[in-house]
């Protein structure tokens, strides 16, 4: 049986924002209408409060919708971002070296624990992000590729044509 010849082959570290943009791109942007509805209910309460009348009943529901849209701020871009920072940190997950080979018919990503080969099919999603390419499974493994190993643009144009085709 003949090898599989390769098109291109990455090897990478992640730093800490690589991963956040992945993350990010892997979390928040899956359904973009569905981050948007919970503070748009709390906008709403506060609208509905001035509506009723500040000096009345409404004055709870301009109270409510603004406790609800500062703890939504809060939680996604406070906490959230400080919880992942301590988590990479804590568990060096930057330290783990990662290579993706990408080849006609199937791509293998090796790290320093396993190596795995998968089939484009089994592609779900490819998003290109600000400093990242997140690539997503069908079976939710996620793989990072940061944009800064794509030295060549003839490399970038093929990781891109590769899985956006899919």
């Amino acid at each position: 049986m003949s090898e599989a010849k390769i098109a291109l082959t990455v090897s990478y570290l992640l730093n800490l924002e690589e991963s956040q943009d992945g993350f990010k791109h892997i979390t928040l942007g899956k359904k973009q209408i569905t981050q948007f509805i919970t503070p748009l209910i709390s906008v709403g309460l506060i609208i509905w409060g001035f509506y009723l009348g500040v000096n009345s009943l409404g004055r709870d529901y301009v109270i409510l919708g603004a406790i609800f849209l500062l703890v939504q701020s809060l939680i996604r871009y406070v906490l959230l971002p400080q919880i992942f920072k301590r988590q990479f940190v804590k568990y060096q997950l930057g330290k783990s070296q990662q290579t993706v080979e990408l080849s006609q018919n199937v791509f293998k990503v090796t790290s320093q624990t396993h190596e795995r080969s998968y089939a484009y099919s089994e592609v779900k999603r490819f998003v290109e992000g600000r400093l990242t390419y997140v690539v997503e499974l069908k079976n939710r493994v996620v793989i990072i590729i940061p944009k800064r190993i794509l030295t060549e643009p003839q490399h970038k144009t093929l990781l891109e044509n590769t899985f956006k085709r899919i």
